[in-house]
């Protein structure tokens, strides 16, 4: 059986609408395999003593879910861009590379502008990878204070996309 592509768009929107993290699903001649933003790869075999951003708040542990992370000071990261986030904020980080988008189309108005409040459910920005377009929803609720990845720019994997502050 040949896939076309609206099934496989269908299967993965039942996929995000789902409470699953990461599907694979393979026929004799298809292979699909889909994790969540923000769900880490499964792993076998490896296994790590919990760190101090394991043992964060619940509020945290949620936001990280959803693709975004805290950052606090200490996280281990030292290059120029975490120096810049502020202590407490919450950075939204692109799960993939791809292309970022503020909004759904050219001629509608973005999904997000810094000020604007957000609920963890909340779609911020989309990520096109290959023709398909991912949602990144803001994980925690709080107020958008920047948007530092500029429209239809080209963006790597774990680049900060915006900042929110908790609320």
């Amino acid at each position: 059986m040949e896939w076309t592509e609206q099934q496989i768009l269908e299967t993965l929107r039942l996929i995000e609408d789902s409470d699953f993290d990461e599907v694979k699903l393979e026929t004799d001649n298809f292979k699909l395999h889909v994790r969540k933003t923000g769900a880490p790869a499964a792993r076998a075999g490896i296994h790590a003593p919990p760190s101090a951003s394991q043992a964060r708040a619940p509020l945290e542990n949620a936001a990280a879910k959803e693709g975004a992370t805290v950052v606090q000071s200490g996280t281990g990261r030292a290059d120029s861009e975490e120096a810049a986030i502020p202590e407490g904020m919450v950075a939204i980080r692109a799960p993939m590379i791809g292309t970022f988008y503020r909004a759904p189309a050219p001629h509608l108005p973005p999904f997000v502008e810094v000020g604007a409040s957000v609920k963890p459910e909340d779609t911020v920005c989309l990520i096109e990878v290959m023709k398909l377009f991912n949602t990144i929803k803001a994980g925690v609720s709080g107020k958008v204070v920047k948007i530092v990845a500029r429209n239809a720019a080209s963006i790597k994997r774990d680049q900060v996309l915006m900042l929110i502050q908790p609320s």
